[in-house]
């Protein structure tokens, strides 16, 4: 019987010096029934060059006409998606062999209340200083299964480490895709509505190593704190449920002062917490 096809889409944006090494860890996959789509949102440098070099009848590439974002360069390459899962891949990472195989395996194995699997990631800063997401200090029960309310406490699940069937994003039941308005944490935000929803597979193991670079949309503290706002707005009725709303504007204000920004943090909950809302 044939394996499952596996989409891998990879939003890239002038990252040619770090994009073939990316793109070769997902075609040496063991797993080699996929399709790739690498994303082009509007590079200037000679990104076209280094995919068109790489000679793989699975490798397709595509270009926006102008930089939107990640997430609207995710949605672009899963609306072209054909398979079954779908994978993501960013320019930096890297793709252990392995990957989609035990991944794969478990999805097939679970059946469709697993919507997503994914697994450890090992984040190497530009200090060198190499760290585990998930943590080690995570008990196994909380990587796995109905995970809405630890995930709402802490987001554990990158893209990259993410496989997720593709009913559970564009099927009649589906949670649909990344949302364009979040500056960044839109991974974060659509493996929420996920785990409304779905139960969470977890692979305990390294299976991705990413590189952080400097020009890394997730560096943006302004950017990344306006998301987090945004997603307790959206989120609100679930973390109030688990007594985690009150807690989560505490942390809003308590980073606002100690980074001399509580005037700006506090016009942000307002905007976006639904804070005086019954």
């Amino acid at each position: 019987m044939q394996e499952p096809l596996v989409s891998v889409i990879l939003p890239t944006y002038n990252r040619a010096h770090c994009l073939a090494r990316a793109i070769d860890s997902v075609l040496a996959q063991t797993y080699q029934n996929l399709e790739l789509f690498v994303v082009d949102d509007g590079s200037t440098d000679n990104t076209r060059e280094v995919i068109e070099a790489i000679q793989d009848v699975r490798l397709h590439y595509m270009r926006t006409p102008a930089n939107r974002g990640v997430a609207a360069a995710r949605n672009a390459g899963i609306r072209r998606a054909k398979g079954k899962y779908i994978a993501f891949q960013d320019s930096d990472d890297v793709w252990l062999p392995e990957k989609l195989a035990k991944q794969v395996a478990q999805l097939e194995q679970a059946g469709e209340e697993m919507a997503l699997s994914y697994h450890t990631i090992a984040n190497t800063e530009m200090s060198g200083n190499r760290y585990l997401v998930p943590s080690e200090e995570i008990p196994q029960e909380k990587r796995q299964g109905q995970m809405l309310p630890y995930l709402l406490q802490q987001n554990l699940i990158d893209a990259p480490s993410a496989c997720i069937r593709r009913e559970a994003l564009l099927g009649a039941q589906g949670v649909g895709v990344f949302d364009t308005i979040i500056p960044n944490l839109e991974d974060y935000e659509l493996v929420l509505r996920i785990a409304q929803k779905y139960r969470i597979g977890y692979v305990d193991e390294v299976l991705v190593e990413k590189y952080e670079m400097r020009d890394g949309v997730n560096l943006n503290l302004r950017k990344g704190l306006v998301s987090h706002c945004i997603i307790v707005g959206k989120f609100k009725e679930d973390l109030v449920k688990y007594g985690l709303y009150e807690l989560k504007l505490q942390a809003l204000r308590q980073f606002g002062e100690k980074n001399n920004i509580s005037d700006w943090m506090e016009e942000n909950i307002r905007k976006f917490c639904r804070e005086n809302e019954e």
